[in-house]
């Protein structure tokens, strides 16, 4: 199968099986991913996190952070004129996919030391941002590019496998918030969230049974591609 009919099969997922993909698939996915991922000064300035299927309560306290935050953008969104409504009380349903999964990956930045080469670049004069804690919101932008790669590079690997996957950009973004939740990985600001499972239903065909599929698109081809 073609790279491009395999990303071809990804759909956000609206609900996982109770069957778990098993362990070394993960393990093989991530270990090709780490090794294929490209990074700036091989720093990789960010840190995944996995909950396995036995982490439920962590998964639930994730999920708030996607919830609580959800609300919170909606309530200053209204409050500045932008929406009329909020919806509170409703959780949207399509970010179940972050409390019942069989793996949830939670990457976070992660200042880093340099490696031997770039020690000694350093001792020269070089200014190696990644490893400064205090420079984590200067080098945030490379650290989401890169995990964004890592995303993606996962996502083949995974389907290469025949196991779906869905990603969430929705969540507090001050590390503190999780760690006063009890979630004492998130030391350092996260980037993205990512489920891991066998899908049993997508979000398409919640789309399709409500007959609005071909509404939900991307801008055309030519909105988003100029040549200049």
């Amino acid at each position: 199968m073609s790279t491009f009919d395999l990303l071809e099969k990804r759909h956000h997922v609206r609900k996982y099986s109770e069957k778990i993909p098993p362990k070394e698939i993960i393990e093989q996915a991530l270990w090709k991913t780490w090794k294929t991922t490209p990074s700036k000064n091989n720093a990789m300035p960010y840190k995944v996190f996995i909950y396995g299927p036995d982490k439920k309560e962590e998964k639930e306290k994730v999920w708030h952070m996607v919830y609580k935050n959800h609300i919170n953008a909606e309530k200053v969104a209204v409050k500045r004129g932008l929406a009329t409504r909020t919806e509170d009380g409703e959780p949207n349903p399509f970010y179940e996919h972050i409390k019942y999964n069989p793996y949830l990956l939670c990457i976070h930045c992660q200042p880093r030391e340099p490696n031997k080469f770039y020690e000694e670049q350093v001792k020269k004069g070089m200014f190696f941002d990644q490893a400064w804690p205090e420079m984590v919101d200067r080098f945030i932008d490379t650290a989401a590019v890169e995990a964004g790669m890592f995303i993606q590079v996962l996502t083949n690997y995974l389907l290469e496998s025949k196991v779906d996957l869905s990603y969430t950009s929705c969540f507090w973004r001050d590390p503190q918030k999780w760690l006063d939740a009890g979630l004492d990985h998130a030391k350092w600001r996260p980037i993205i969230l990512m489920s891991i499972g066998y899908a049993e239903r997508y979000r398409y065909e919640d789309l399709k049974d409500w007959g609005r599929s071909h509404e939900d698109i991307k801008p055309e081809y030519e909105d988003m591609i100029k040549w200049v």
